[in-house]
């Protein structure tokens, strides 16, 4: 009796032993980083008044980048060294952006009250658009 609880006992540390997965990062995918310029006077407004829009054409979102990776953006709002993570609110504005095929475009509509219109910046704003290639 005891040499088959002794062998249980040895099967069964035997059985469930763990295994560990290791995620090596795939060095050979292609991500790519844009950077692009907005303007004070390319912002436009909605023709209610409370967005302002600005496009950015970008030749490298092709349709199979736009349908199977990730599009992430990035402003420097004074063209500096601090960037913000789109999207964020600001000084009770709202920043956001969608993206299309060959195109990324960035809103900003005041936060929570249509009351107010939004500011159009003064300053050059600088924008970084990360292109993440998925493994699929």
């Amino acid at each position: 009796m005891k040499k088959y609880l002794l062998l249980l006992f040895i099967a069964s540390i035997g059985l469930s032993s763990c295994t560990k997965e290791v995620f090596v990062p795939d060095d050979t995918l292609p991500n790519q980083t844009i950077i692009a310029y907005i303007n004070p006077n390319q912002w436009i407004p909605s023709s209610d008044g409370y967005t302002l829009s600005a496009e950015i054409p970008v030749s490298q979102l092709d349709e199979d980048t736009f349908f199977n990776d990730d599009i992430s953006l990035m402003i420097s709002r004074n063209d500096n060294n601090i960037y913000e993570k789109i999207p964020f609110v600001y000084d009770g504005q709202a920043y956001s952006y969608d993206v299309a095929p060959g195109s990324v475009k960035l809103y900003i509509q005041t936060s929570g009250d249509n009351i107010l219109t939004p500011v159009r910046p003064t300053s050059r704003v600088r924008v970084k658009i990360v292109l993440i290639t998925s493994s699929i």
